[in-house]
C-alpha cells in the first residue's frame, strides 16, 4: 500500500506579516468580519483580501499569549540551578507521582454507571 499525501494547491501569502515583523507588532490576515476583534498587544490582524484565507482570531490570541510569555521570560534574570536543587526537584516530583499512583489504586476511576433502560410514560390522565 502506497500512501500519497494530498498536494497543497494554495499557500496563504503572509508576506505582509513578515514585513511587519521589523516593527514591534505582527500583522496577519483575518476574515474581514473578524477584523475589529483582531487587535492584541503583540499581534494584530488586517482584512484578508478576496480569496485569501484569514487566520482565526483564536490563533492570533494564542500567538499573542506565547509572545507575551516569551517576552516575560526574556526579562527575568537567569538563575543558575545547582545539581542539588535538580536532585531535590526530581525527588519531589517522584514523591508526587507515587502519591498520585497510590491514590489511584485506592480509588480507581469508575465510569458513570449505565443509564437505566428508557421508559415510556403516559401523561394523559
Amino acid at each position: 500500500m502506497v500512501y500519497t499525501a494530498p498536494l497543497i494547491t494554495s499557500i496563504p501569502d503572509y508576506s505582509l506579516a513578515m514585513n511587519s515583523m521589523a516593527s514591534s507588532r505582527i500583522a496577519l490576515p483575518v476574515a474581514p468580519s473578524s477584523y475589529i476583534y483582531s487587535h492584541f498587544k503583540h499581534v494584530s490582524g488586517f482584512p484578508a483580501s478576496e480569496g485569501q484565507q484569514g487566520v482565526p482570531i483564536t490563533k492570533l490570541k494564542i500567538l499573542d499569549a506565547v509572545i507575551e510569555h516569551l517576552s516575560q521570560i526574556k526579562k527575568e534574570p537567569l538563575s543558575p540551578v545547582s545539581t542539588e536543587r535538580l536532585d531535590a526537584l526530581i525527588e519531589q516530583y517522584k514523591k508526587e507521582i507515587e502519591v498520585a499512583q497510590a491514590a489511584n489504586k485506592a480509588l480507581p476511576y469508575n465510569p458513570k454507571p449505565p443509564a437505566p433502560a428508557p421508559m415510556v410514560v403516559n401523561l394523559v390522565a
